[in-house]
C-alpha cells in the first residue's frame, strides 16, 4: 500500500524529453524576432486598402491582393425554408433556429476570407 502513495517514477527517456521541452521554451522566450513589414522598402508608406480595410504596399499591389464578400452576413430562420406544400409541417425541431451565412457565396463561416478577389484599392486612389 505504501508504495501506491510514493511518488511515480518516471522513465529515463521522459524525463530527458521533459529536460529538451524546458530548454526548447527558454530559448523560444529569449530570442528577439524582427518586427515583420509586408513592403520591399522600408522607407515605403503602407496605404490602407479602403474595401478590407488592411494595410498594404502599392509596390506588392496585384490582381488578387484583395478578398471580401459582395453581400452581408446575416441570417435567415429556418422555418421561411419549409413548405407544407412540399411535406414541411412548420413544427420541426429547430424550425426556429436562425442559420447565418453570407448572402453572396452562402458560406456560413462568418471569419472566411471572402468569395471575390480584386486588387486593394486605397482612399488616395
Amino acid at each position: 500500500m505504501a508504495s501506491l502513495l510514493a511518488a511515480p517514477s518516471f522513465s529515463p527517456q521522459l524525463r530527458i524529453f521533459q529536460g529538451l521541452r524546458t530548454k526548447a521554451i527558454k530559448t523560444l522566450n529569449s530570442v528577439q524576432l524582427p518586427a515583420i513589414r509586408c513592403s520591399l522598402n522600408s522607407n515605403q508608406t503602407l496605404k490602407t486598402c479602403k474595401i478590407c480595410k488592411t494595410q498594404f504596399d502599392p509596390l506588392l499591389n496585384h490582381p488578387r491582393a484583395c478578398r471580401f464578400h459582395t453581400a452581408h452576413f446575416g441570417g435567415e430562420t429556418k422555418r421561411k425554408f419549409e413548405s407544407v406544400y412540399t411535406g414541411g409541417t412548420m413544427n420541426t425541431p429547430d424550425s426556429g433556429q436562425v442559420l447565418q451565412y453570407w448572402h453572396c457565396c452562402g458560406s456560413e463561416d462568418p471569419f472566411d476570407p471572402g468569395c471575390t478577389a480584386a486588387p486593394h484599392s486605397s482612399y488616395d486612389d
